[in-house]
């Protein structure tokens, strides 16, 4: 894993662009940014998979996410609670996560 220091946003934005570019930026209610990504399944099982398969490489990469499951509709959230920010190693996961869908 890489190193751990927060990105500015536009470090972050760059990175986004070149790695995980369905990756959208947000800010939590105490102001601490994150990377999230929204994702539609066809049906509450196929999501439900889908979040095994995230926590599986969460758990191998050692950078655990917030998900949050709607029926079909899965969020997955990315900050670091370390730096209070978005590092490197959470753009990596992202883009780790993407071909899991």
């Amino acid at each position: 894993m890489v190193e751990k220091i927060a990105l500015n946003e536009q470090e972050l934005e760059a990175k986004l662009q070149s790695m995980a570019p369905e990756w959208k930026t947000g800010k939590n209610e105490k102001g601490v940014p994150f990377i999230e990504r929204v994702y539609h399944a066809s049906k509450f099982m196929e999501g439900i998979a889908f979040v095994g398969k995230v926590a599986q490489a969460a758990e191998d990469n050692n950078h655990h996410p917030d998900i949050l499951i709607h029926y079909k509709r899965i969020s997955v959230r990315y900050w670091t609670h370390t730096v209070s920010g978005v590092t490197l190693a959470d753009v990596q996961m992202a883009q780790k996560i993407d071909p899991l869908f």
